[in-house]
């Protein structure tokens, strides 16, 4: 039974562009008390709660990536070639 309201939880963030919380854990590899924590910092992505649950905008998850993208800095250290 509530593998079926898991399901049915994730189709409706979907029809919605989100995601449930669950995924959001499972996507960044963090427990339940990180993504709390995050969330009371501010320090991940938006999020939308909803009665006891929390759903991630796809959009807010996209910016939150973006903004933890790193480059690389082409300049060779001193001392090379």
């Amino acid at each position: 039974m509530e593998a079926n309201k898991e399901v049915h939880n994730r189709e409706l963030a979907r029809s919605l562009g989100c995601i449930t919380d669950s995924e959001f854990r499972s996507l960044a590899n963090i427990t339940e008390s990180t993504e709390e924590a995050w969330r009371k910092r501010g320090t991940g992505p938006a999020f939308i709660r909803l009665g006891k649950s929390y759903l991630y905008p796809l959009s807010g998850l996209k910016d939150h990536l973006d903004s933890l993208t790193k480059t690389r800095n082409a300049t060779p250290m001193r001392g090379t070639l």
